[in-house]
């Protein structure tokens, strides 16, 4: 396996210990690997979905309502009803 040096901040140097920690990693080495494979995952899940609606054909306009039962949804989200 290759390393990387790596020089973070000490407020990130603290997040990633505490992070490890708490995750059960044997070093923070161990939890930024974790998170790199993790984010390299879910790169892979969006571009797969990306693909998918790429394969799916034209797009259609979304009506008003549409429009507006989105908003909806992402207002209630974010005041957490």
């Amino acid at each position: 396996m290759s390393s990387i040096p790596v020089e973070l901040p000490e407020h990130l140097v603290t997040y990633v210990s505490q992070g490890a920690e708490q995750a059960g990693y044997s070093s923070a080495g161990e939890y930024i690997a974790a998170l790199v494979a993790a984010a390299s995952e879910k790169q892979g899940e969006i571009e797969q979905a990306l693909m998918a609606g790429i394969a799916s054909g034209p797009a259609e306009p979304w009506t008003d309502d549409q429009w507006q039962a989105i908003k909806s949804r992402v207002v209630s989200k974010a005041s957490g009803k």
